[in-house]
């Protein structure tokens, strides 16, 4: 009995162990930078299970399509955003985006 015990509560917290190792691994559904056409570009996605504002998620898009630009030789250019504050959904972001030269 005290065996079976011990077999409960390991595999309950086994489980809990995956759910929150798994939950930090939300990606974006793409891998990265989108090239929409006309020399616009766009990423954007969830956050992870933390992110609960979207300004925050958003920052982190800001950056990647930064590096981006730079990796062009380029400046970064927004030209729309947008951010949904986390709810019954992860955070999300989406950043619109132009690489100008410098």
């Amino acid at each position: 009995m005290r065996c079976l015990i011990h077999i409960k509560f390991l595999s309950g917290w086994l489980f809990g162990a995956f759910v929150i190792a798994g939950s930090g691994c939300v990606t974006t559904g793409t891998d990265g930078v989108v090239e929409m056409g006309g020399g616009l570009y766009m990423v954007g996605g969830l956050g992870g299970a933390f992110d609960h504002s979207g300004s925050a998620v958003k920052i982190k898009y800001l950056k990647m399509a930064k590096e981006y630009c730079e990796a062009k030789q380029m400046n970064m250019i927004p030209v729309e955003t947008s951010a949904r504050d986390a709810g019954l959904q992860h955070a999300s972001a989406e950043v619109q985006f132009r690489c100008v030269t410098k």
